[in-house]
């Protein structure tokens, strides 16, 4: 977890953003290649590294969903592809599917799916508000924090296919 470590924080969901954009900055100015342009070559390079891996920290750990990413793929929980997913949501996305599927024929059907998008998100949202509960972040409390960034993987994609669909009609 060396994004967190770099900037001195617990590995956790939701993260004080105030905190991290101030330790950014303040490591953005401390690393600044311009600060080492009388240095020596090998101090150039490290400034370089140092502050391309501060920008690259801050932002992964700045946005939820890549945070999210960057927690399960460093305790190693995203590298099987084999996710295994409750029957009812599998269920819920193959009805999703066939829905956006059958817009052709029934565009009027469009408005109800987006409010059912719409309750979906709210169920994320609630699983998402339990996942941050966990803290500290653990390989063996974050079964719950993959499911839920599976799920929310799922309806991102379905989001995006249900709007474009609807962009298509307007």
């Amino acid at each position: 977890m060396e994004f967190f470590k770099w900037f001195d924080l617990p590995i956790m969901i939701v993260p004080d953003l105030n905190i991290l954009k101030q330790r950014f900055l303040a490591k953005s100015k401390l690393y600044h290649p311009d600060k080492f342009t009388l240095s020596s070559e090998e101090e150039k390079t490290k400034a370089l590294e140092l502050s391309g891996f501060n920008n690259q920290a801050y932002k992964i750990l700045s946005d939820t969903d890549s945070r999210i990413n960057y927690i399960l793929n460093e305790f190693g929980l995203l590298k099987e592809n084999k996710a295994v997913m409750p029957d009812d949501f599998l269920m819920k996305m193959m009805s999703f599917n066939e829905a956006i599927s059958d817009l052709d024929e029934n565009p009027a059907s469009l408005d109800a799916l987006i409010a059912e998008l719409e309750e979906w998100e709210k169920e994320l949202k609630s699983e998402l508000d339990y996942c941050s509960s966990l803290f500290p972040v653990t390989p063996e409390n974050s079964e719950s924090l993959k499911s839920y960034y599976l799920k929310r993987q799922y309806y991102l994609r379905i989001k995006d296919n249900l709007f474009k669909f609807a962009d298509a009609k307007n």
